[in-house]
């Protein structure tokens, strides 16, 4: 098989248990793309959080965040794509989901900082990506919102996932990584559909991609993936989901498999 373009997730992937790349996974990283490769980074973190996990200049071709909404490029720390929720679907889901379920709270993404309500507020300050300190109003019908945080004080990750699908009343995406809350984007909009789109663009196909992740917000990136590998470390659904499963995050197990493919 002919690899053109290889992803990975950060956080439980490509990051150490440290949260940070090693000078191993870094080496590996620059050794893949002297070979020709495209290599992204597709996160649930926003812009300026990856960011400050990866670098900025030389190291990868684009950054791709937020769950597929936003489109990062780590040269000009710029971001060249921005996929927003329709400002309706937000209050539609808020209102549906407040009449099915008590003690919901939320969060919300915008352009430069995220916002939360009351409730949310002890979640988010022990995020470090979340860069507000004060909570604030529910979103209004002006906000640009590329990502909407649900939490809920008993059901976490994928178990909240599954019981409040059924409530959503627009077709919005659903995404779990490994914080206790979930994460809804715009209708289609995921790490897949967005790479699938820049893949496009670079005149590479899914045949010749390699895409690495360890949860269930990777499930549709490794599935659209020719070759889709989970982490040793990775959620059950990830593993199932894989064509193969590779060793720990935290002993640079993807930065092993990026040098098993340019050694000679």
């Amino acid at each position: 098989m002919t690899v053109r373009l290889i992803v990975s997730d950060l956080d439980g992937t490509l990051l150490g248990a440290d949260g940070q790349l090693s000078r191993a996974t870094i080496d590996a990283i620059r050794r893949v793309r002297a070979s020709g490769i495209t290599f992204l980074a597709a996160t649930g973190r926003a812009p300026r959080s990856a960011i400050e996990r990866v670098g900025g200049r030389g190291l990868l071709d684009a950054l791709v965040c937020s769950n597929g909404s936003i489109v990062h490029d780590p040269e000009t720390d710029r971001n060249v794509r921005r996929r927003t929720i329709d400002p309706g679907h937000v209050a539609d889901v808020i209102a549906s989901l407040d009449t099915a379920f008590d003690d919901l709270s939320y969060a919300w993404e915008l352009p430069d900082r995220y916002a939360w309500d009351t409730a949310f507020h002890p979640i988010a300050t022990e995020h470090d990506d979340m860069f507000m300190f004060e909570p604030g109003e529910r979103p209004n019908g002006a906000d640009r919102i590329t990502k909407l945080l649900v939490s809920h004080p008993e059901l976490l990750r994928t178990e909240l996932r599954d019981a409040l699908l059924p409530h959503l009343p627009h077709p919005l995406s659903v995404g779990c990584s490994g914080v206790t809350f979930v994460e809804l984007t715009g209708p289609d909009v995921n790490k897949a559909t967005t790479i699938a789109q820049l893949a496009s663009e670079l005149g590479v196909t899914a045949e010749e991609t390699i895409a690495f992740g360890d949860n269930a917000n990777d499930l549709e990136m490794l599935a659209w993936a020719g070759t889709g590998i989970a982490m040793g470390n990775a959620h059950d659904e990830t593993k199932a989901a894989a064509d193969e499963v590779i060793g720990h995050h935290a002993d640079d197990a993807v930065a092993d498999y990026l040098l098993s493919l340019v050694s000679t």
